[in-house]
């Protein structure tokens, strides 16, 4: 009889997996979240460029002034399934900015909201993800290897569900005119562009700071580049789980007696929030046979959408180096 396989802890919650720091109540209300007039919801799945985003996004309503805490950060964007009276959450910024992990559905849009999805490959966002649970002591995966991982995450069997169901779901929305659909792989590429985008966006007065200001203009996109770094985030994007800027969420975290092996500064409290930032670390990790798993699942998963086609090139470089090791690969070429 086969050894049942370790996964991350997730909490059961009207049968379906969910993260362990919310609640069933904070659950239920975040599936029901429709965002209000004005509002700007970001949606991705976890270790997708959710915070990198959300960095920028909060640098372009501040003007490039510099944000000072991870504590200020959450103030300006929470997230929607962590919080009972999420509705009630009011921002002394120039727009509501909110964030989940939760899918989103067509149903669910206001057309009098905004909505930035972020997508990135299955493969970087698989191995960040392994790194994620197993750093933090609430998923009770700090023994699990990386194949015990990959099995959870090709079934769905984690916190927020299926990565894949997510990102088709969010990728169907791509043409809604109030979406504007990102991936991970066009920040690293291309920045400065992604940027602009971001702020046009967001409200026609922050693309002109950008884009029609002149010297200005550009000394605002630069500093807001420089600000967003991996280096300059790393510094401010720390969670203390000692220590919660909201009183309900501190008594949760407080309860659950949280700890980190990735501790910053040596404190097993305060986990850094921002990882490698970089595209294609999938090739440390992945042996040919869990290459063909991953294929397999993203063929059967993905069947009717064209998503896949975002990340074509990283694809086949993943179906070419699944063949190689000496195994010959079972699946056909795309």
């Amino acid at each position: 009889m086969a050894l049942k396989r370790l996964q991350p802890y997730a909490q059961i919650i009207d049968g379906e997996p969910r993260c362990p720091l919310a609640t069933p109540e904070t659950i239920r209300n975040g599936l029901q979240f429709v965002a209000q007039k004005g509002d700007l919801l970001q949606v991705s799945y976890l270790r997708s460029g959710t915070h990198w985003v959300q960095y920028i996004i909060q640098l372009i309503l501040k003007e490039g002034e510099p944000i000072d805490n991870y504590d200020e950060f959450l103030r300006r964007a929470r997230t929607v399934e962590y919080y009972a009276d999420i509705s009630q959450y009011k921002t002394s910024g120039p727009v509501r900015t909110l964030r989940t992990h939760l899918p989103l559905h067509l149903e669910k849009l206001n057309p009098e909201a905004k909505y930035i999805y972020v997508a990135r490959n299955p493969w970087d966002v698989c191995v960040s993800l392994y790194h994620f649970v197993t750093s933090l002591s609430f998923y009770r995966f700090q023994d699990g290897t990386f194949d015990d991982f990959l099995e959870a995450f090709l079934t769905g069997c984690l916190p927020y569900g299926c990565y894949f169901e997510h990102l088709v779901a969010g990728y169907s929305l791509k043409d809604e005119p109030n979406v504007l659909f990102l991936t991970y792989e066009e920040l690293q590429r291309d920045i400065r562009e992604v940027v602009i985008r971001l702020a046009s966006f967001i409200g026609e007065r922050f693309g002109k700071a950008l884009k029609e200001n002149g010297l200005e203009g550009q000394r605002l996109l630069d500093l807001i580049i420089r600000n967003s770094s991996a280096e300059s985030m790393k510094k401010i994007m720390v969670f203390n789980f000692g220590k919660f800027c909201d009183q309900d969420a501190d008594r949760r975290l407080r309860a659950l007696d949280i700890s980190t092996n990735s501790a910053h500064e040596g404190d097993v409290k305060r986990h850094g929030c921002v990882g490698s930032c970089v595209v294609g670390k999938w090739k440390e990790y992945f042996s040919s046979e869990q290459l063909r798993r991953m294929e397999t699942t993203i063929r059967k998963k993905t069947k009717g959408s064209s998503v896949m086609n975002l990340w074509r090139d990283i694809r086949a470089e993943a179906l070419r180096l699944s063949r190689e090791k000496g195994t010959p690969a079972t699946l056909p070429r795309v």
